[in-house]
């Protein structure tokens, strides 16, 4: 009895072993890749290799002007993520027939023959129209006397309700102004506060560091790069060139690696590059875990959620 409960347990601890190494392979094994871009004044290329876990876990992917490919292979099983889509639309003539049909209808008019009773009864009748005519004229003109007056007084009642109505927005709308005017000064007053604490200071700080580690961990450790690059301004072309300096000196980049050549009378950027680099998930997790249970971090976290 006891040696089946002692094979369970070294059965139990074999398994718990595998999966902590399975999670350690997967947690610190170094996942590589590779970049090769080139731009030219019309068209650009960018190459990209990406694998993990002897390729196990391998991306390529292929980005220009023209088209886009990009592919996954999980255990030799590819997934085609871009199926080389192309970025010109082609341009469709439609054409169409119109078939208008005409129909022709024809009238037949047949004489009438008038006599001379009917017209003398055309005539009386027409004689009476006219006078209902005139007398319903009359009664319509009295009719429309009385509706003028009317809507000019209806006129009136409108306008003094208009303008009375417009007092009151203009009044609701002066209060809301000086409710959110006070709301926007104490908003703007406690950012302030929140800004100057010792507290966001510290974890500016703390966080601005550990991103820094994190991507000083990403960037590439091999970089070869012909680059053409200017402005019209000179000026301009003179702060690029300071700032590519800083990023040398804050990655740690060989600037013998690295060939720029300054244009600084017109617009070029131009040039190849070649990258080479790799990182770990497990270090970027404790990066993150760092920067989140940071006590300032976490507190202002809490703050805002």
């Amino acid at each position: 009895m006891i040696h089946i409960l002692l094979m369970i347990l070294k059965i139990i601890g074999i398994i718990l072993l595998a999966i902590l190494a399975l999670c350690l392979l997967i947690l610190f094994f170094p996942v590589t890749y590779q970049i090769r871009g080139q731009l030219n004044e019309n068209s650009y290329r960018v190459f990209v290799k990406c694998g993990w876990l002897f390729h196990l876990i391998h991306f390529g992917g292929r980005f220009t002007n023209k088209e886009n490919k990009a592919r996954l292979r999980i255990f030799g099983i590819p997934i085609n993520l871009l199926k080389g889509k192309n970025k010109k639309e082609s341009r469709e003539n439609k054409s169409s027939d119109c078939n208008v049909k005409k129909k022709v209808t024809h009238v037949e008019e047949q004489p009438q023959e008038n006599t001379s009773q009917e017209k003398s009864e055309r005539t009386q009748q027409e004689l009476s129209n006219y006078k209902e005519e005139q007398q319903e004229k009359e009664n319509n003109k009295h009719d429309k006397i009385l509706e003028d007056k009317k809507n000019c007084v209806d006129k009136i009642k409108a306008f003094i309700e208009t303008i009375h109505e417009w007092i009151q927005k203009t009044v609701t709308f002066l209060k809301n102004a000086l409710n959110n005017l006070k709301a926007t000064y104490n908003k703007a007053k406690e950012f302030k506060e929140f800004v100057t604490a010792n507290t966001t200071k510290q974890a500016y700080r703390y966080g601005k560091e550990i991103v820094l580690k994190a991507l000083k961990h990403i960037f590439p450790r091999k970089i070869r790069a012909d680059i053409q690059l200017g402005f019209e301004e000179p000026d301009i072309t003179g702060k690029a060139l300071g700032y590519i300096a800083m990023l040398f000196a804050v990655f740690h980049i060989n600037p013998k690696r690295i060939s720029i050549e300054p244009y600084f009378n017109k617009n070029v950027i131009t040039g190849n590059i070649k990258m080479k680099g790799h990182f770990i998930v497990g270090v970027l997790l404790i990066y993150v875990l760092k920067f989140y249970f940071k006590k300032e971090i976490h507190d202002i976290i809490k703050k805002f959620s």
